[in-house]
């Protein structure tokens, strides 16, 4: 009975992880005049995801960046770092502080997409790139599927507690929590962004589906 629940639970969930990501595929389309900047994005999406399945897969820099947010999270919340260690198979921080927010902060926190916004920032302002917008929202979907990818391996393969709700929700709520961070990151880099409106319309448009799938149950 558990697994069966488990299992409708993540079936409810693929549905709001899909409205998510169609909310952020039309905040995508403000950003510029052209109108094109999510298919950019897909296309960032879908580079990485040819590059994981096909040539190479960078687990090392993934072990990097998530190691890396174990420290950034752990000096945010006025802790020190004893030791650092990354290698392809994984890595380990020792740090004299531990909470929610430092040990699974990393899972949330897509750390190089985060990087690529920071040196985007910094050229903009320094340099004004704003005509390298979509070669930017290219790198920002490249660099989020890394993070979403080997997120979800490393999670099923070294936090099984937080599968404990079954694979396909855990994995669908992680999926949707990073496209929310995404949202919000943006949102601070481009006026057009919206990340209330994002959360008003993936609201809206869960509540139709649920209402048509109810409507069509009944009749």
């Amino acid at each position: 009975m558990k697994k069966i629940l488990r299992f409708l639970l993540g079936l409810l969930a693929i549905p709001i992880a899909a409205v998510a990501s169609r909310s952020l595929y039309g905040q995508l389309a403000l950003v510029s005049d052209l109108g094109q900047d999510q298919l950019y994005f897909l296309g960032g999406v879908g580079g990485y995801l040819i590059i994981h399945s096909l040539f190479y897969k960078p687990s090392y820099f993934y072990v990097v960046g998530h190691e890396l947010t174990h420290v950034i999270f752990t000096w945010f919340c006025g802790g020190k770092v004893r030791s650092f260690r990354a290698m392809p198979e994984g890595g380990e921080v020792t740090t004299t502080k531990s909470n929610f927010f430092i040990v699974l902060g990393p899972y949330f926190f897509p750390f190089y997409t985060v990087l690529v916004c920071c040196v985007y920032l910094g050229a903009f302002l320094f340099f004004g790139a704003y005509e390298y917008v979509s070669q930017f929202i290219f790198l920002v979907g490249f660099s989020w599927a890394f993070h979403v990818v080997f997120t979800a391996h490393f999670i099923k393969m070294k936090q099984p507690d937080i599968l404990r709700f079954g694979t396909l929700f855990s994995i669908s709520v992680i999926y949707i929590i990073n496209l929310a961070i995404l949202v919000f990151i943006l949102s601070l880099l481009f006026a057009e962004v919206s990340f209330l409106e994002f959360v008003k319309d993936s609201s809206r448009q869960t509540l139709n589906f649920y209402q048509y799938l109810v409507t069509g149950l009944l009749l």
